[in-house]
């Protein structure tokens, strides 16, 4: 006699737990969705279908939280939490059926729990396929590495300003192992001032223009500025790192959709200048996945399909809001695209740690693994080779 607690967070660790007491394969599909403990939160749900829902989780051993009010009636919306396993919330699907969905909201709430399920659970979401490249983002983490073509960034603020070292640069990141290389040429650290536009094109296009054909990775524009990004894309480039979501230059939708580049929208409160001055949030999680899926449908609006999510650690949060987002960060997938990641030196590490930059590798490496345990599709990073092991070593463990 003994027993434990199994740690099964996916189906094919139930089938495997199930193959391994002997159990019949034929039950597999019916059983492995009741092994999967799942908290599913949906907002903005009426009055009437919370008390729908609620009512249906109990009938079938699951249940659903609601604001209090709603048991009197005394709001018009609530946002709801659903509790069980995948199997019910898989039920409550079918159950919907049985409704006129059109009543309450109901055919809305169907969708949006079936959409999240689909996306839970099918990494196929997870592949970027674009002019001759294919990150298959499903099968493996892939990094990002660093280029900053600039005098005054946190980390390597100066190493690559010269072209010739830059270049030199990019090729050392390729031979690493990069499956991305994102050059920059405006420091966005906490504090900063915008750099002038000229300046930001000097610093980076001669770069791309001197390793785009030369290398079999894509190399990514790290700006919020469109002309930028057009002349960077014109050079050779073919990817799009937006710290401002498209948000800073209402031109940049246009040219991201007219060259049919991916892009990488990130959250950010505020602007670098003032960013960090006491950054707050009532509902950190639902407040950046509201910005990121706005941001994703003003993308879908202008016809750019290949879309990557960045939650944006250390851009307007304090210690504890990115310690937060990499313990949650796998609430992103409901957004149903790849997960980019940047922890790299930052300064979260150095508070946890109280280490300068400079001594922030181990730290960097310990989030890393972190962040793809937890769903991280890309990781940026400056230390190329070690991330690459640390990644392929966490993939072999999830």
């Amino acid at each position: 006699m003994g027993g434990r607690i199994l740690e099964i967070a996916k189906l094919e660790d139930a089938v495997e737990a199930l193959r391994s007491i002997g159990a019949d394969e034929r039950c597999f599909s019916i059983l492995a969705p009741k092994c999967i403990g799942l908290t599913l939160k949906v907002e903005s749900v009426r009055t009437p279908a919370c008390n729908i829902l609620k009512q249906l989780m109990l009938s079938l051993g699951g249940d659903a939280a609601v604001a209090k009010e709603v048991l009197t009636s005394g709001c018009e919306r609530s946002d709801l939490i659903l509790i069980g396993t995948v199997a019910q919330i898989g039920e409550l699907v079918g159950k919907l059926e049985e409704y006129p969905t059109e009543e309450f909201g109901l055919k809305e709430v169907k969708r949006d729990i079936s959409e999240i399920l689909v996306r839970r659970f099918d990494p196929e979401a997870f592949n970027l396929s674009f002019n001759n490249f294919s990150l298959q983002l499903s099968e493996r983490t892939h990094l990002m590495g660093v280029v900053n073509c600039t005098p005054d960034s946190f980390s390597d603020g100066g190493l690559y300003l010269d072209k010739n070292r830059a270049i030199e640069r990019v090729f050392e990141l390729v031979e690493e192992g990069a499956d991305i290389i994102d050059i920059g040429g405006e420091s966005t650290r906490p504090g900063s001032d915008p750099t002038p536009e000229g300046e930001e094109i000097r610093r980076v296009i001669p770069v791309i223009e001197s390793v785009a054909s030369h290398i079999e990775v894509p190399v990514s524009i790290d700006t919020c500025k469109s002309t930028v990004a057009r002349e960077a894309l014109e050079a050779g480039a073919s990817f799009v790192n937006d710290v401002s979501g498209l948000s800073f230059d209402s031109r940049m939708s246009d040219v991201v959709a007219e060259h049919g580049a991916p892009v990488v929208i990130m959250h950010m409160k505020g602007k670098p200048k003032d960013m960090q001055r006491n950054p707050s949030y009532s509902d950190l999680m639902g407040e950046i996945i509201t910005y990121l899926r706005d941001r994703l449908l003003h993308c879908l609006s202008k016809g750019i399909e290949k879309v990557v999510v960045d939650p944006g650690i250390g851009f307007g949060k304090k210690l504890h809001h990115n310690l937060t987002i990499l313990k949650r960060l796998g609430e992103f997938r409901s957004l149903g695209r790849p997960i980019l990641v940047g922890v790299s030196r930052k300064s979260f590490i150095g508070q946890v740690l109280d280490l300068p930059v400079e001594e922030r590798f181990e730290g960097t490496l310990a989030s890393i693994a972190v962040a793809i345990m937890n769903g991280a599709h890309i990781i940026r990073v400056h230390d190329v080779r070690p991330a690459v092991r640390v990644a392929r070593m966490v993939d072999s463990l999830k």
